[in-house]
C-alpha cells in the first residue's frame, strides 16, 4: 500500500461516502485546483470536507515529488485505481498498461525510427490514465527531441480526469478528449486543454472543438 493509497483511505474515512464517488470527487478537486478560471461543477461538500480533500492533494503532490526523484513518470492515480478495485466492490475492474510495457512501446517507437521529427503530435485513442503518453514524453527527452504534443482520448470520464492530471503534473502539453473514438471519432462530449501556457501548470476544461488540435489535423 503506497502513501498515496493510504492517504486516499484516510480521505474515504473523513468523507464517509462510497469510495468510488470519493475517488472521482478527489479527481475533480485536483482538476479544479489546477484549472484556469472558474470550473462549473456540482460540489456538495462543506469546509471540513474541503479540508480533507486539500490534505489529500498535499499528500498526492508530496508522493509525486518523491516518486519523480526515482523515475521519470509516476501514475499514482492509475496504480491506486487498480489496487483498490480488490478492496471496494464499487471500483470497476479496469487494468491499465503496466509501466514497463508502456516504456518498452515508447522505446521501440523511437529506436525503430517511427518518431524522428521535432514536435511530433502523439495520439492515444484509448489513453486510460495516459501511461503510454507519459512514457513517450520520457523517450523524447532521452533521445534529444522536443516533447511531443499529446492527444489522449477515452470514453470513460474518470480516465479522462486521471489522464488530464497526469499530463499536467508531468509538464506535458496537449489535450484529453472524452468521447467514443470508434463510434464518433469526430465528436466530443468535452475535453481538457493541458499546460497551454507552458511552463505554467494548468488545465482548462472546454466543450469548444476549436480548442482541440485533434479536430484540426
Amino acid at each position: 500500500m503506497t502513501k498515496f493509497e493510504n492517504a486516499f483511505l484516510v480521505l474515504v474515512h473523513r468523507i464517509n461516502d462510497d469510495p468510488m464517488k470519493v475517488f472521482d470527487d478527489a479527481l475533480t478537486y485536483v482538476l479544479c485546483r489546477l484549472s484556469t478560471g472558474a470550473v462549473n461543477v456540482a460540489w456538495e461538500y462543506g469546509p471540513e470536507q474541503n479540508k480533507a480533500f486539500s490534505d489529500f492533494m498535499d499528500t498526492y503532490l508530496e508522493y509525486l515529488s518523491e516518486q519523480l526523484e526515482k523515475s521519470f513518470w509516476c501514475d499514482a492515480w492509475g496504480d491506486a485505481f487498480m489496487d483498490l478495485a480488490g478492496q471496494f466492490k464499487s471500483f470497476r475492474g479496469q487494468f491499465f498498461t503496466p509501466p514497463g510495457v508502456a516504456n518498452l512501446c515508447a522505446m521501440t517507437a523511437f529506436t525503430s525510427g517511427v518518431l524522428v521529427f521535432d514536435r511530433e503530435v502523439i495520439n492515444d485513442c484509448a489513453c486510460g490514465s495516459a501511461r503510454m503518453l507519459l512514457a513517450t514524453q520520457e523517450q523524447a527527452y532521452k533521445n534529444g527531441h522536443l516533447p511531443p504534443y499529446m492527444i489522449g482520448e477515452d470514453i470513460d470520464g474518470m480516465c479522462c480526469k486521471m489522464a488530464a492530471i497526469n499530463l499536467c503534473v508531468h509538464g506535458c502539453q496537449g489535450e484529453v478528449i472524452r468521447h467514443d473514438t470508434l463510434k464518433d471519432p469526430d465528436g466530443g462530449l468535452y475535453g481538457y486543454v493541458i499546460n497551454e501556457y507552458h511552463p505554467m501548470t494548468t488545465i482548462r476544461k472546454s466543450t469548444n472543438r476549436a480548442d482541440f488540435k485533434k479536430f484540426q489535423i
